[in-house]
């Protein structure tokens, strides 16, 4: 028995740090590709959203556990 709750086991798998960088990696991508490609205004407009919305989440996700 490791005595660890289901509740926390269930915890620590959705607030694991790897799934979350990497999608806040690629938001940040995804934000960078969209303000360099020159097909689309409306992605031009919002790229600048990508580009923030994926920074503040890898900042957050910098302090979950391992």
């Amino acid at each position: 028995m490791t005595g660890i709750s289901p509740k926390k086991s269930m915890r620590q798998r959705i607030f694991k740090r790897a799934p979350w960088e990497m999608a806040a990696t690629i938001l940040i991508a995804l934000g960078i590709f969209m303000l360099m490609q020159p097909f689309s205004m409306f992605l031009f407009s919002h790229s600048f959203t990508m580009i923030l919305t994926g920074t503040l989440g890898l900042m957050v996700v910098s302090h979950f556990p391992e």
